[in-house]
């Protein structure tokens, strides 16, 4: 078994054959069958590590309460009775999810396996915070449409955010929107719990639970949009201050007498990837009034070649202050980075590697995010799953 499977199997095993955990346990056994880990009750025991009695209880409890359904056995892989196979039931709980970008807002609908029942995507320009607020409730509206099941609601924004406020604060190249407090707007007119995050800490969250860092501990997410973003599991858990206020890697310095950054420094590692610039360079040298997407996918023009191969050093060496911080064993990008090329990727991956301090330790990769663009809006859904998988959120 790969090793680094087995070391989140050893985290998992959290559930305490204990009533006072009764709540944690239940939510556990809950996300190890919603993320697809356990679909049997022998599963549930080796995976979570609670008693074959207590995951018999609380399986049957959730059984009763039409959260989980048992299905007919499958292949039998063994001598004797084939095992019953466990899934969500079709009556299980459902959660919303918010998206607040700079160029749109868009919202989700989805079951607890992250299953997408329903989606609206709205482009956003020159906006007003009032205008922000009718265009949330206008998606959330859509969505949430004679729907009772729903039973909270994620938001991931861009940032700077402070989650402890509940506020969308200050960010670059946003309208002039600021100190929005987006949970309170949100709570008041759903009266539904809301739980809410920085857009790549959103994306992290659903890549561990989902996707490409699930089966890893110390995980690094890059978001490159309008601005250089990033997302933090480090031990298994979202870093996030005693604030509630989100990392930041857009605004390492990779040249002190660099480009002057939005921020007021200078050779911010955002202004030299920031994908309007990028767009600006590659349509100069080109002639050509491509999207980034198709830009990316242009094979052998020399000009926009160097273009994204700076860009990528330049992620490099800002990824790599990171990493020798955090010992980070997985990079994944997101946001529109997801369409740089396999040989972009496999550059960055040897750039971080061997210039990292800890060379001697496990060999970093490079993944794109499994949800591709879409990963801060899975995200955001799973801002509020994930309170229900920690047995925090009860219905």
């Amino acid at each position: 078994m790969d090793r680094k499977i087995e070391k989140k199997q050893v985290k998992e095993k959290a559930g305490k054959n204990r009533s006072d955990y009764r709540r944690v346990n239940r939510g556990l056994v809950l996300k190890m069958v919603a993320t697809g880990q356990c679909s049997t009750r022998a599963d549930l025991v080796r995976g979570t590590g609670l008693s074959k009695m207590a995951i018999s209880n609380i399986v049957s409890e959730l059984i009763r309460q039409n959260l989980l359904v048992e299905t007919e056995a499958g292949r039998v892989e063994e001598l004797g009775r084939p095992p019953s196979r466990l899934a969500l039931s079709p009556d299980a709980p459902k959660v919303a999810g918010l998206r607040i970008d700079r160029s749109r807002c868009e919202a989700v609908l989805c079951g607890l396996d992250l299953t997408v029942l329903r989606r609206e995507s709205v482009t956003m320009e020159n906006m007003s915070g009032e205008e922000l607020v009718h265009l949330v409730y206008q998606l959330l509206d859509m969505v949430l449409f004679e729907r009772s099941d729903v039973v909270a609601i994620g938001v991931a924004s861009i940032g700077p955010i402070s989650v402890q406020l509940g506020k969308i604060l200050k960010p670059f190249y946003f309208y002039n929107i600021h100190d929005m407090e987006i949970v309170r707007i949100v709570e008041e007119r759903y009266h539904l719990p809301v739980f809410f995050d920085h857009d790549n800490q959103s994306a992290i969250l659903a890549e561990s639970l989902y996707g490409n860092g699930r089966g890893y501990n110390d995980v690094l997410f890059v978001g490159v949009s309008e601005g250089v973003g990033c997302g933090i599991l480090s031990d298994g858990q979202l870093y996030c201050n005693r604030r509630g206020l989100p990392p930041e890697l857009g605004h390492i310095s990779v040249d002190y007498k660099g480009h002057l950054c939005a921020c007021g420094r200078r050779g911010c590692v955002e202004t030299y990837l920031r994908t309007p610039e990028l767009l600006k360079k590659m349509r100069c040298c080109t002639g050509k009034y491509y999207t980034y997407k198709q830009f990316c996918a242009l094979k052998e023009n020399k000009n926009v070649e160097n273009i994204l191969t700076e860009a990528v050093h330049r992620l490099g060496e800002a990824i790599v202050s990171t990493v020798n911080i955090l010992n980070s064993e997985l990079v994944l990008l997101g946001n529109d980075s997801v369409y740089w090329p396999d040989c972009y990727l496999q550059m960055l991956e040897e750039i971080i590697n061997e210039l990292r301090f800890v060379d001697w330790d496990e060999h970093i990769l490079v993944k794109r995010a499994y949800f591709l663009h879409d990963a801060p809006l899975m995200g955001a859904a799973c801002n509020a799953i994930s309170p229900i998988f920690s047995g925090k959120l009860l219905f």
